[in-house]
Parts: structure tokens; sequence; C-alpha cells
């Protein structure tokens, strides 16, 4: 038992100094980030220590439920490798040119109209859209030598704000929900009203931090990106669109999002590999975006998953939930617990985060469900605090260094207040609803 609490401890503390002091290691003229070198070390070590039980710990990898790391790391690959095959064929370059024209060069407009457009995708689909937005975003802020960073901003703290709007729109949302008993009509008058404040509330924000660079009118672009490939946009396109249609209605035609997202990457594969084939077309279409794929997000997210499928079977959750259980009033409670989930979610991200309060809250024999919001609320907003908080946040992050542009985790750091104030304006919202 001790051993786990070390090994953890070392683990997660390792993984936060290697963003900021050792970020990538080279090898071979290659860049290859560290921090989930550190928790693959973590739970082999972990395994090692648990070999009685390993059985146990390696069972999460085989449930049938909707935080199975497996399940989630397939969702985030194939909607991931769908968006790269749509860059490959030129369509964000070409979107971003015909975007830049609105509101001929006012930025105020423009960036209302991105914000409402990303609004609607991410309340339409889940946070994981941001795969697709923030290279368009790239692209338009490039073609208009506009500054990037406001609309960046912009794009995450949306995406990672608006994913609390319905049960089916964050993978944590449904884990903790359905761990609860949450029916979908419940979370609907508890915490989309308080979503929707909060899309209110960052829009006036995001417009107060960022006046001076939107008030400096830009030149919309003349010339469109050229498509490069036509039929291949459109097996792209419709791949895009039948991933979203039915991500919306998944949860009524019960099928599981990694399923549908799979499908269609998997569609596009095949057709592309076929078309290039018989066409004698260039593989850069297909080789392109299966090279650059997150693949250490796999290591990374299965690790976490060990070392807390580990630490749930110490004595640590039950303490802690003893010590939120002596918490006297009800609304201080809550912040604890959205405070501490948040703050949690930094170290280990959020979906192993909801698997570990989920276990705390049931430990604590919870009956106020505003603790389980708080917690739900927080499993979203915490990828504001920093970019460890959430998988959709570190794509962001490898997205803007794939592009070129300078937003890393020092830049990142800088607008966490604004996540903060959002959090906590949440978990008050949560008490008054």
């Amino acid at each position: 038992m001790i051993a786990t609490y070390v090994i953890s401890a070392l683990t997660i503390a390792g993984m936060t100094l290697s963003f900021f002091l050792f970020p990538q290691i080279h090898i071979r003229g290659r860049k290859i980030d560290t921090y989930w070198m550190v928790t693959l070390v973590g739970a082999i070590l972990i395994l090692l220590t648990h070999i009685p039980t390993d059985g146990d710990i390696l069972h999460l990898f085989i449930e049938n439920n909707s935080t199975n790391p497996l399940k989630i790391i397939v969702l985030f690959l194939s909607l991931t490798f769908i968006s790269k095959f749509l860059d490959a064929v030129g369509l964000f370059g070409y979107l971003a040119t015909r975007v830049g024209r609105i509101g001929n060069g006012n930025q105020f407009i423009l960036f209302t109209v991105f914000y409402l457009l990303v609004s609607v995708l991410t309340i339409a689909t889940n946070n994981d859209i941001i795969i697709i937005v923030t290279p368009i975003i790239i692209y338009f802020a490039r073609a208009c030598k506009a500054n990037p960073i406001p609309y960046l901003v912009m794009v995450c703290f949306v995406l990672n704000t608006l994913s609390t709007t319905f049960l089916t729109t964050n993978v944590s949302n449904l884990y903790l929900g359905s761990f609860f008993g949450i029916t979908y009509f419940d979370y609907f008058q508890k915490l989309t009203p308080v979503s929707l404040l909060l899309m209110v509330l960052l829009y006036g924000l995001l417009i107060l931090v960022f006046h001076k660079y939107l008030r400096v009118r830009i030149n919309p672009v003349a010339e469109k990106e050229p498509i490069k490939d036509k039929f291949l946009l459109a097996v792209g396109l419709f791949a895009l669109a039948g991933t979203t249609i039915l991500l919306i209605l998944s949860n009524v035609i019960a099928v599981e999002m990694y399923i549908i997202t799979l499908v269609f990457a998997l569609f596009d594969l095949l057709v592309s590999v076929a078309y290039c084939l018989l066409k004698k077309k260039d593989r850069s279409y297909v080789t392109k975006p299966l090279k650059s794929l997150p693949y250490e997000f796999i290591p990374f997210l299965a690790s976490m998953f060990v070392i807390i499928s580990a630490l749930n079977e110490t004595p640590l959750l039950s303490q802690i939930g003893g010590l939120f259980s002596r918490i006297e009033s009800q609304p201080l409670q809550t912040f604890a617990y959205g405070i501490a989930s948040a703050l949690s979610a930094n170290l280990v991200n959020n979906v192993p985060m909801s698997l570990l309060f989920g276990n705390i809250l049931h430990a604590a024999g919870t009956t106020n469900l505003d603790n389980v919001y708080a917690c739900i609320l927080a499993s979203n907003v915490c990828a504001l605090i920093t970019p460890c908080g959430a998988l959709s946040s570190l794509m962001f992050i490898r997205i803007c260094k794939e592009n070129e542009v300078a937003f890393g985790y020092g830049t990142y750091l800088k607008y966490a207040p604004l996540g903060l104030a959002l959090l906590l304006a949440g978990l008050g919202l949560i008490l008054v609803f």
C-alpha cells in the first residue's frame, strides 16, 4: 500500500515537472514527448508491486462502460484522423480564407461569429471537436495576419466550458452521472442552465481581456486556398457530417460514440487508400494523417487508469471522503468537492479523476447530488487551469506546436485565472439551481 502511494505521487510529480523542465527528448532526429514515458514507468512499477491483484486492475480495460480507456482512446484517435484527413486535402485552409471575409475586417464581428459557431459545435457534439476547430482558427489567423491568441484562447475555453451542457457532451459527465443514477432530464435541469450562463459570462470576459487586440482591423484574404482533391474532400466531408450527426443522436440510437467515430475514420481510410491506388494519386493524403496521430495518448491514458485503479484499492479514498464529510456547511462542501476535483484533474487528467472522485463520493456516502454536479463541472472546466486537465487541451497544445504557433504551457497558464473564475461561478450557480 505504501508503495502505491509513493509510486503514484512520484509519477504525478514527475509528469507535471516534465511539462515544464524536460517536455521533449530527441532520439534520432525525432522530438518525443516525455510526459507519457513518466506515466508508463509509474504504471509498470504499480503492476509489478501489485502482482496478486493485477487482474483486478487490468479488468478495467475490458469493462463495458463509458470510461473504458480503450474506448476513449479509439474515440480520440478516430476523430483526430478524420480531422487530419480533411486538413490534408486542404479544407481548413480553404475555410480560413472564406471566413476571413466576414465582417469586412472587423475582428469583433469575426470573434463573435467564431464564438457562436464553436459553441454550437460543442453543444451538438463534445469537446473533442477541438481537434477540428483549432486548425481552422490557426489557418484563418495566418491568412488574415491576425493575432491568433484571442481566437485560440476562445476555442479552448468555449469547448471546455460548454462540454458541461449535456450529459453526453463529455465522457466524464456520462460516467459520474450514470454512477449516481442521474437521468438525462435531471442533468438538463441542473447543469444545462449553468453551462449556458457560463457561456454568456465567458464571452464578456474574453471581450474584456482581448479588447485591445480585437479592435485592430484586419485585411480580408482575397484569394481562396485551393482544394487539393475534390473527391477526397467529398469523402472527408461525408465522414465528418456523418460523425457529427450520429454523435448528436448517439444517445437516441443507443450506439456508443467510439463506434461512430471509428466507423467513419475507417471509411475515410479505406476509401482514400483504394482511390489513391486506382488513380495513382499522392498517398500522403493517407500517410500524413496516420503518421501525425497522437499515439502517445495511448500509453498515457492507459497508465493513468492503472495508477488510479491501484489507488482505488487503498483506504485513501475512504479517508478523503471522510474529510469532505466533516465539512458541515453544504455549500462549502460542494465548493470543496468542485475545487478539489478540478485540482486533481490537473494532476491525473479529467477522465481518471472522474473514476477517482466517483469512488470518493461513494465512500463518503454522499446524498447531496450538488457534490456530484460540482465534480462534473470541474471535470470540464479543469482544462482551463492547465492543459494537463484534459486530453482535448493536450491535443490543443500539440496542434499549436505542429503548426508553429507560439502557444505553449506558459502561455496557457497566463489565462488560468479565467478558468478559476468560471469554476467558482459555475459552482455558485449549481447551488442556485
